[in-house]
């Protein structure tokens, strides 16, 4: 019996000098040996229990700690201006919903694959959450890229009806010339206007914006260059207002993955209207575009009723959503041939008004007003309606161009 306790008390020794648990100082002073008698008593028998239970729970909560360290709240990332309105706009269900990101991601402060975005209503509930994805970044980025250069622009380019125009460029006589289009397609075109970095050529009654792979010293034009000299020199050339979104979406392509990856992929680049050189069967001026069009009659403005084919009335119950940094259409309805026919336009974003601020060609930036319960306009732009007409970034394409991931880095 004595051995057994004196064993017993020479373990509790042990754990008391042990740094794990500090608490069993307690026992400091307690002589086991002298007090034998201690186990022959009910009562001080189970003291003894009691204080053996409360040092062994003291050791397995300290043991559980040490295995399972507290989990720290990642930390907030600070969001730019630009960066909070777009998530926003993406993430929210209406414009009172705002998005706060925890940094558990790269956690390095900044916006980054893997960061957790949590959106709250107006009461700072938490509403749903969602992790920050390789395109959900890409498509950020372009967006902002996109507010940037429609802010940059002013009122953009001249209004041409040709489409496509090089002011003061005209040739003195046409050239004409055999062309193999990217689609393997051939034939012949004709050139009718020329500058330092474009042309404009004629084929089967079309016109389009061609870049030259070389100046008139017989140096190579790098496709950045083309672009960037379109938006420099913007009173040199003149467009529909449906070619600038396909200019907006690439440069804001440019601007998000970076010169040498885009020169890379770019290739001799070819603009006319929402015309896409590197997807020839999609009319999308290089996004991801989702249409809806209504039968004959079905949206009326005073007294004006839409044709066949022209584009829905904008309805988010059917998943129409405002973006900002997307492109959107105004149609005009019962016109589908004049050049008022409908706007295109890029989305700014709602205002502290509640107006919602578009851009578009030759106009600038504009505030659009709806009537309460639909997407008719109301103010300026009257007569029009906001089409069922969304153009998403193409993200698939941009992951494919940037190499090197500048993108999202």
């Amino acid at each position: 019996m004595t051995t057994a306790i004196s064993s017993f008390n020479n373990n509790v020794q042990t754990a008391k000098n042990s740094t794990t648990n500090s608490s069993l100082s307690n026992l400091n002073g307690f002589n086991f040996l002298s007090n034998l008698n201690l186990f022959n008593n009910p009562n001080q028998q189970m003291q003894m229990m009691l204080l053996i239970m409360q040092v062994l729970q003291q050791l397995m909560q300290q043991l559980k700690q040490t295995e399972n360290p507290t989990t720290q709240t990642p930390q907030t990332v600070d969001l730019s201006q630009s960066e909070q309105t777009l998530l926003d706009s993406t993430f929210g269900s209406n414009s009172t919903e705002k998005v706060v990101v925890q940094d558990s991601g790269a956690k390095d402060g900044k916006l980054s694959v893997g960061d957790m975005l949590i959106v709250q209503n107006e009461q700072g509930q938490e509403l749903k959450r969602s992790s920050l994805t390789s395109d959900d970044l890409y498509a950020l980025r372009f967006r902002e890229n996109m507010l940037k250069n429609g802010a940059a622009i002013g009122e953009g380019w001249e209004f041409s009806e040709q489409l496509i125009s090089l002011k003061n460029a005209a040739l003195a006589q046409p050239e004409s010339r055999s062309f193999t289009g990217a689609n393997g397609s051939s034939g012949t075109e004709l050139v009718v206007e020329r500058n330092q970095f474009w042309e404009v050529v004629e084929r089967d009654n079309n016109r389009y914006l061609l870049m030259r792979t070389a100046d008139a010293q017989n140096q190579p034009i790098l496709a950045s260059d083309a672009l960037n000299d379109i938006f420099n020199q913007r009173d040199q050339y003149a467009f529909d207002c449906a070619s600038p979104m396909s200019l907006l979406n690439l440069k804001s392509s440019l601007d998000t993955i970076g010169a040498d990856d885009f020169n890379k992929n770019a290739g001799q680049l070819m603009l006319s209207s929402w015309f896409d050189q590197y997807d020839a069967s999609q009319f999308d001026g290089g996004y991801i575009s989702k249409v809806r069009t209504a039968n004959a009659g079905e949206i009326s403005i005073n007294g004006i009723r839409n044709l066949a084919g022209e584009t829905a009335l904008f309805d988010p119950s059917k998943g129409d959503k405002l973006i900002a940094g997307n492109a959107y259409y105004f149609d005009l309805p019962g016109d589908t041939s004049s050049a008022q026919q409908g706007w295109n336009a890029l989305y700014l974003g709602q205002n502290a008004a509640g107006g919602h601020d578009f851009w578009s060609n030759s106009i600038g930036q504009i505030t659009v007003n709806f009537e309460s319960g639909n997407y008719l306009t109301a103010g300026l732009l009257t007569g029009y309606y906001l089409g069922a007409v969304v153009s998403d970034p193409n993200t698939e394409r941009l992951k494919a161009w940037d190499t090197d991931q500048s993108g999202i880095s």
